[in-house]
């Protein structure tokens, strides 16, 4: 064997060893997420959960609400605030992202920090890997190519989230303001409508103060062009139109992709930092 074979042969194991490193960072990646989703709904069910069941101990003592009325809530609202206890004290008791692993009958569970921790190895291993591999300008833009279509999968995953809240709080805007509404007229008749009207009310301002605030239709619109964009560049230097049918070299072409991929991705950040701003600094931005 010769020593150009050798060193090919070198290199050609160092790329299999790289493309191992991304997968396992991908999946570590992926396990973080799931830990701090099950976090944030643990988070979440340990403030509902006890004050549904305040809400719930204190409505019994408002003898100005009529039985039947209290019934009404009381059988859907008891059993949804034992869950919601129930679930605080099960993903409290077991934090992080279940392994696959079993110690006897448990599953073993690995916490967010050990995750970080082994994220932050992986991706320190993945950048002596890079340093071995002698990869020229040419392969670094194929590879940031096919790496474009993963971010057009993440840029609409994050979209659909916000969409789903925007048209959760939009629903509630809507439903609670019309029930408001028709509740107020009821309120001269029957007195203790007047705390639906206020609970619908306040419920109603919630939803209008973090729509408003949080941005999240702006958001969802946002990174949804962006991921359009991106797959609008990736479809035509795939088949040499648009900007790209006057390029005289696949390499040409792939410069330029990766040129305007890099600019709409800084675009995106620029709009993302400019939303979280109050809205006197973005208009004075502007």
């Amino acid at each position: 064997m010769t020593n150009s074979d050798s060193g090919e042969a070198v290199e050609s194991g160092t790329f299999h060893e790289l493309i191992l490193m991304n997968h396992k960072i991908r999946e570590t990646e992926h396990w973080l997420k799931i830990a701090k989703t099950r976090r944030k709904w643990s988070n979440l069910s340990l403030a509902f959960g006890p004050l549904l069941g305040l809400l719930l101990y204190a409505m019994g003592w408002l003898t100005v609400i009529p039985w039947k009325a209290r019934e009404a809530i009381y059988i859907p609202g008891a059993p949804a605030a034992v869950l919601l206890i129930a679930a605080t004290f099960w993903l409290k008791t077991h934090p992080g992202y279940p392994g696959k692993l079993t110690i006897g009958k448990k599953r073993a569970y690995t916490s967010e920090g050990e995750l970080e921790i082994s994220l932050a190895r992986l991706r320190e291993e993945r950048k002596e890997i890079v340093g071995k591999v002698k990869t020229n300008r040419s392969v670094r833009r194929i590879i940031y190519k096919e790496e474009a279509f993963a971010s057009i999968d993440q840029l609409r995953s994050e979209s659909s989230a916000y969409r789903r809240i925007n048209n959760a709080l939009q629903g509630v805007l809507i439903i609670g303001s019309l029930a408001a509404t028709g509740a107020a007229g009821l309120a001269t008749q029957l007195p203790w409508v007047r705390w639906a009207v206020m609970a619908l009310t306040f419920l109603v301002g919630i939803s209008s103060g973090f729509m408003g605030y949080f941005k999240y239709k702006e958001r969802s619109f946002y990174l949804q062009q962006t991921a359009d964009a991106i797959e609008q560049e990736w479809e035509a230097v795939e088949v040499h139109i648009g900007r790209y049918k006057n390029s005289k070299t696949d390499e040409d072409a792939l410069e330029e992709f990766v040129e305007e991929v890099h600019r709409l991705k800084t675009e995106q950040k620029k709009r993302q930092q400019n939303l979280e701003q109050p809205s006197d600094a973005r208009e004075s931005a502007d």
